[in-house]
Parts: C-alpha cells; sequence; structure tokens
C-alpha cells in the first residue's frame, strides 16, 4: 500500500469495509503528514455514529466532545517515515494500545480491501465517490467468506446532538451566598493531556480542568478526570461544568469574568451563566502556567 504512493489521492475521501459477521461497517479515511515522524495514518472508523461524529468534527472542530482523533472508535494503521508500520485500537478516553490478534486479523481483511481500490483508484481517481448521487458510500461487502462485492451503503440521518448540563442545587445556593467579584478574571480550559494516563492494565486518557488567575499567575483550580465506562466522553463533558461550580465555590468567591480558549469550553459553560452573573468570553490565546 505505502509502495502506491497514493495516499495524497485518498486524502479528500471516507470508503467503507464491511467483512462478513462484523456488527459495524469499517469507515478508512487517510490523514497526511499530521506529525513528525508519522508519515501517514489510516482510521478504520467503527460504525456510521463515528463516522458521523468524525466528519461533523473536521467541519467544525468544537462539534461535539471529540477533540482528537485517538478519541474516536477505530483501528489505526501507522505508517511511519521510516517506513515502520504500527497497528493500535482506540476506544474514547483511552489511551490507544497495540492491536490484538483478532483485531490484526480484521484490520487484515480491511486493509486488503483498501488495498484493492488503491489498485483501481490508479485508473478511476473517483471511484470512492461512485454512490455520491444516492447518498451513500462506496463500500467493498463481504457477501460470503472470501466472496466481496462493490455496494452502496446509503448514509442515514445523523441523530441530533444533544447536550445535558446540571448543577447541583446546594452548590448552586452556595454559589449566590459567597462574595461576586466584578474586577476577579480567571483563565479556564478542559482538554485532554495525552501524556498523562491512568495507571491500570488498559490505562485511560487523563483530561485536565485548569483555572488560573492571570494577575497574580497562581493555578486556582486544577482537578483532573478520566471517563466513566458507562457514560464516556459525553459524560466526562458535561459533568465539567458542574466541577468548575464546586471549585468556585470551595475557593470562596465568584469571578467577575471567565475567558476560555475552546469554543467547545465556551458552549459549556454557558449555563453556568444563567445561573451566575459573571461574563463569558472566548479568546484565540491565554496564558495558562505551566
Amino acid at each position: 500500500m505505502d509502495a502506491l504512493d497514493l495516499w495524497s489521492a485518498l486524502v479528500p475521501y471516507n470508503w467503507a469495509v464491511k467483512p462478513k459477521g462484523t456488527v459495524f461497517p469499517y469507515f478508512c479515511s487517510s490523514l497526511k503528514g499530521d506529525a513528525k515522524p508519522v508519515k501517514v495514518r489510516l482510521l478504520m472508523l467503527e460504525g456510521w455514529q463515528t463516522l458521523h461524529d468524525f466528519v461533523r468534527v473536521r467541519v467544525d472542530r468544537n462539534f461535539g466532545f471529540y477533540s482528537t482523533p485517538i478519541e474516536f472508535a477505530h483501528l489505526e494503521l501507522v505508517i511511519l517515515d521510516s517506513g515502520e508500520m504500527k497497528l493500535f485500537r482506540h476506544d474514547p478516553g483511552y489511551m490507544p494500545q497495540e492491536a490484538t490478534p483478532a483485531q490484526r486479523a480484521l484490520a487484515v481483511k480491511i486493509l486488503w480491501e483498501t488495498y484493492g481500490i488503491m489498485l483501481r483508484i490508479e485508473s478511476d481517481p473517483k471511484l470512492p465517490m461512485r454512490f455520491a448521487s444516492e447518498k451513500a458510500v462506496f463500500a467493498r461487502v463481504e457477501t460470503a467468506p472470501g466472496v466481496w462485492d462493490d455496494a452502496p451503503l446509503e448514509i442515514p440521518d445523523p441523530p441530533p446532538h444533544v447536550e445535558k448540563i446540571s448543577f447541583e442545587k446546594a452548590d448552586l445556593k452556595r454559589a449566590k451566598d459567597i462574595p461576586f467579584v466584578p474586577g476577579d478574571v480567571l483563565h479556564v480550559d478542559f482538554a485532554l493531556r495525552p501524556q498523562i494516563m491512568t495507571k491500570e492494565p488498559r490505562p485511560r486518557c487523563v483530561y485536565r480542568l485548569l483555572a488560573a488567575d492571570p494577575a497574580t499567575k497562581e493555578i486556582a483550580v486544577d482537578l483532573r478526570a478520566s471517563v466513566n465506562p458507562e457514560t464516556g466522553l459525553r459524560g466526562l463533558w458535561e459533568a465539567m461544568p458542574q466541577q468548575l461550580l464546586r471549585a468556585l465555590v470551595e475557593r470562596g468567591r465568584i469571578p467577575g469574568e471567565i475567558k476560555v480558549i475552546s469554543g467547545r469550553v465556551f458552549r459549556m459553560l454557558r449555563p453556568l451563566c444563567l445561573e451566575l452573573p459573571f461574563k463569558l468570553s472566548l479568546h484565540d490565546t491565554l496564558e495558562f502556567p505551566a
């Protein structure tokens, strides 16, 4: 596949591979040269919901709860500049892990069909768009063991994206009883910290809620969280505003303004603005202590 050197031709497209017996189709998408020493990443995204979210995040990086490709459920072939190749399994909120033998066997099927697609693209560059007029994704479908056919996979409408932010009444009551300081400003961010992980057999990613006082350069809030397997990334993000509320209450005062650098953080904190009188503003850059 790498010797064909057709990665650039594949970048604009998504295509599907559905081995017989799998619950989900796998949607392939290539990301070229995003960081050294990576030459290209081939993502094999698991199921329609993952594809919908992936596409929407590429259109709007603040959509939903995903901030990086490693958070999507998928298998990933990584090709390095050196020619070395690695195969990983990704699950939302967990650190990547090397693929198991069963996952490798599934990936081999997907990669073999992708190799065939690449060979055909040399003479038919628009092959992945063959069924676009039918509102369908081009797919290779295994209809019987070892028998593969071209097929359109009709694209279902994505379900509406819904976010539910709630606060504990006791914390809101306490927040309204403590001083409101109009001149107090906090820089706030909530983000994945890929260099940190939990110490478990399957390590989880660590997310950091950070609030800093730009006047004193002091950290006012520093909380770390990982996904709950039952609620996933959605639960992690929807819980963040409540965590910040409690941290502000424990700090003993409500700031006059909270500044953020993430459109997603801005969106998640807006419901708190309906409860408390601080100003919320979005900025291109902000300073945070190391």
